[in-house]
């Protein structure tokens, strides 16, 4: 916030005649100064562990026994983990840009998202995954059946309440749910968790650095290593992993 409002001093100054401000060393200074004594911090030293989610997420089967309210927390929780999107992106998602090939759907985006790139726009791939229960493919494409008849917007995710196309702060409410209901502490713990959750789980089984930067439309590792990276609290304590078999 600081850098805006020097950017704009440092803009709009020089029309007015004052020149002094563009090779002002004091400015320098104090920027400097502002930025050792409050440097950029990551909101988490470290991150909820995802099995835990992931098996709750789990008990919410057999899909047709499931309110809609349930239907929909399980498959953007899924969507969440599985492709570590932004809130913007899920929401931005819309059945008239989405395509099957194969085992795997593509969701492509036309209008600008937070990361958008002249030339290189972001495709999401949903693809097929073993365990039918935790599977992301088969759980949003019953998600579209079930809602087809009831929905008033082409937008994938819609309200269960109203029918209609949600917020970024409807996606933000329900994942922070999900959390909330596998025993997570979301006093801590906030929706956009589910991304580094998701991605440090990735990189620490082995997952390329390069298809955890391209799943999460980064363009380099800078910010995943310096704010989403994190090691995860397990349960178990030191003994125990030492003495289990």
């Amino acid at each position: 916030m600081l850098n805006t409002h020097k950017a704009m001093l440092m803009q709009t100054l020089p029309f007015f005649g004052n020149t002094w401000c563009n090779e002002c060393f004091l400015i320098q200074k104090f920027m400097k100064g502002v930025f050792h004594s409050r440097p950029p911090l990551p909101r988490y030293q470290f991150m909820w562990d995802v099995s835990v989610v992931l098996k709750f997420l789990k008990s919410l089967s057999p899909l047709y026994k499931l309110s809609l309210k349930l239907l929909t927390f399980k498959v953007v929780a899924l969507l969440a983990l599985g492709n570590a999107p932004r809130a913007q992106t899920i929401i931005s998602m819309d059945l008239s840009c989405m395509r099957k090939e194969g085992k795997s759907v593509v969701c492509m985006f036309p209008h600008m998202l937070k990361t958008t790139r002249l030339g290189k726009p972001y495709i999401m791939k949903i693809e097929h995954f073993q365990d039918e229960e935790l599977c992301i493919l088969h759980s949003m494409l019953f998600y579209i059946r079930v809602t087809k008849p009831l929905r008033k917007s082409s937008k994938v995710f819609i309200s269960y309440v109203t029918y209609k196309e949600v917020t970024t702060s409807t996606i933000a409410r329900w994942l922070k749910t999900v959390l909330q209901m596998s025993g997570i502490d979301t006093k801590y713990f906030k929706a956009h968790s589910f991304r580094g959750a998701s991605t440090s789980a990735a990189f620490s089984k082995g997952c390329k650095l390069s298809d955890i930067l391209k799943a999460a439309d980064w363009s380099s590792d800078k910010n995943f290593r310096k704010f989403y990276l994190r090691d995860t609290i397990k349960n178990n304590s030191f003994v125990n992993s030492v003495f289990s078999k």
